[in-house]
């Protein structure tokens, strides 16, 4: 029998090893370093997570990923049933009215179904504007919705988009006109004042003669349209010259002299450098053109005669 060493202590496997274990090696205890046990990991105790009637737990979240833990709505879940009613409609909304993004490389096709989908019209005539309330004043050009309706088709504007779109023009001219009428009534007061200081009680007679030149030279129109009724300068200019003629020769039909020969007429206005037959921008300028037109052809006329 060997001896036995007093500084080991082995023992005999029955099993055919050689110490505590399975493997067959030796087990040595004692020494500096003893074996460590194996550390468990802490599990989340599933079981305990759902009470009465499907009631889940105030820590709840806390089985679940840490990254999704978080999230605002698992808020407003409570219990199993509000759980399962929350996954069936984030199904259902998953498959209904379901759109897809064309990308960069998508057919016209594709394009055209997704417009459709969000609720473009089948045909850009089909833009309705029955529902666009119209201030007073103020009509739809048909050439101008025209163009409007082809931009939003290729736009893919819905018809809810064209509504709003066009109504937003709608009350951008709508200020626009308010803030021109404003201008106009400011300018037409400050006129009347200056007029009033400059000439005092004859600011009426000014004025007439103003109104009677622009019927003359049929100005009436024209400067209306260019927002010029009510400017001090132009009335100034247009009184001056309905002053000069003379309301003696001024009729409705455009500036003809009311009396004299042709020829003296003609050369009164070629032989004056200041005639507005001369400046262009002269308000008065094409009803003088047209006058010595008419001259010339009388001069004309009355030298056939003589033949």
């Amino acid at each position: 029998m060997a001896e036995e060493n007093p500084n080991t202590i082995l023992s005999e496997d029955p099993n055919g090893g050689t110490g505590p274990g399975t493997t067959g090696e030796p087990s040595v205890t004692g020494g500096d370093n003893p074996p460590q046990p194996t550390p468990q990991a802490e599990t989340f105790d599933f079981a305990k997570m759902v009470g009465a009637e499907g009631a889940l737990a105030e820590n709840w979240r806390d089985g679940l990923p840490e990254s999704i833990r978080g999230e605002k709505c698992l808020d407003s879940i409570k219990t199993i049933g509000t759980l399962a009613q929350s996954y069936v409609h984030a199904q259902k909304s998953m498959g209904a009215n379901k759109v897809t993004i064309p990308g960069e490389n998508a057919t016209p096709e594709e394009i055209d179904a997704f417009h459709k989908a969000l609720g473009r019209p089948d045909k850009m005539e089909d833009y309705a504007t029955d529902k666009v309330e119209l201030p007073k004043g103020i009509v739809l050009d048909d050439a101008e919705v025209g163009k409007f309706r082809e931009f939003a088709f290729k736009q893919g504007l819905s018809q809810a988009a064209f509504e709003a779109a066009l109504k937003f023009d709608v009350e951008r001219v709508k200020s626009h006109i308010a803030a021109q009428t404003a201008a106009a009534n400011a300018e037409y007061e400050e006129t009347k004042a200056k007029l009033l200081q400059e000439f005092g009680d004859k600011a009426d007679s000014v004025v007439a003669q103003c109104n009677q030149a622009m019927r003359t030279f049929g100005l009436v129109e024209v400067l209306r349209d260019h927002g010029l009724l009510s400017n001090y300068t132009v009335i100034k200019a247009l009184a001056k010259i309905g002053g000069s003629i003379g309301e003696s020769k001024l009729k409705g039909d455009g500036g003809t002299p009311a009396e004299g020969d042709p020829e003296t007429r003609l050369a009164e206005i070629r032989n004056n450098p200041d005639d507005p037959l001369y400046k262009k921008d002269h308000p008065a300028h094409n009803a003088r053109v047209a006058e010595v037109d008419r001259l010339c052809a009388a001069i004309a006329k009355q030298k056939q005669g003589k033949n």
